[in-house]
């Protein structure tokens, strides 16, 4: 077990860490709260930008 926390010990981390993060981001944007309204906001604005500069 200790040979396999020293060769593999930081991408187990980085994969928690990841997940966490994740499991953070998903939480925020689940509900209909701010957070999720500003996301949405952001997003939408940013692709239509980007549609603008295309035509």
């Amino acid at each position: 077990m200790e040979q396999v926390m020293k060769h593999y010990g930081n991408a187990i981390l980085a994969v928690i860490v990841l997940l966490a993060l994740g499991a953070i981001l998903v939480a925020a944007l689940g509900s209909d709260g701010y957070i999720a309204q500003e996301f949405k906001s952001a997003l939408t604005g940013f692709f239509s930008s980007m549609n603008g500069l295309r035509s």
